[in-house]
C-alpha cells in the first residue's frame, strides 16, 4: 500500500512540474486545440495541422494564435450542422491556410462570431 502511495505522488510530480514551471500551455492554446478537434469533427474537409495552435510572437510582440479565444469559444457552442451552414468550416480552413503561410500581423477576418 505505501508503495503505491509513493508511486502514485512520483507520477503527480512528474505530471504537475511542467505546468508549475510555466511549460504547459496557455488557456488560449487550450480553447484553440478544442475548437480545432469540433471543427475537423464537423467539417468534411477540415484538417487541422499538428502545430496550428502553437502561440507564436508576432512582429509587434502580441502573441498570435491562429483563433482568439472568443473565436474558439464560439466554434466550441456551435452544433456541427450550425458550423457547416455558415461557413464556418470554410473560414476555418481559410484561416489556416493563412496561418500556415506566416502572416503574422495582416488582418484576418472573424472565423465565428
Amino acid at each position: 500500500m505505501r508503495s503505491w502511495i509513493s508511486a502514485r505522488r512520483i507520477l503527480c510530480v512528474i505530471l504537475l512540474a511542467p505546468l508549475a514551471l510555466g511549460m504547459g500551455i496557455s488557456e488560449q492554446e487550450f480553447l484553440c486545440e478544442n475548437a480545432a478537434a469540433h471543427l475537423e469533427e464537423c467539417c468534411p474537409s477540415f484538417a487541422p495541422t499538428p502545430a496550428l495552435c502553437q502561440q507564436n510572437i508576432g512582429c509587434n510582440g502580441n502573441e498570435e494564435l491562429w483563433l482568439t479565444a472568443d473565436e474558439s469559444r464560439c466554434i466550441q457552442e456551435r452544433e456541427c450542422g450550425d458550423l457547416v451552414g455558415s461557413n464556418v468550416c470554410e473560414q476555418a480552413a481559410a484561416r489556416m491556410k493563412l496561418a500556415e503561410g506566416g502572416s503574422a500581423g495582416v488582418a484576418r477576418p472573424a472565423v465565428c462570431r
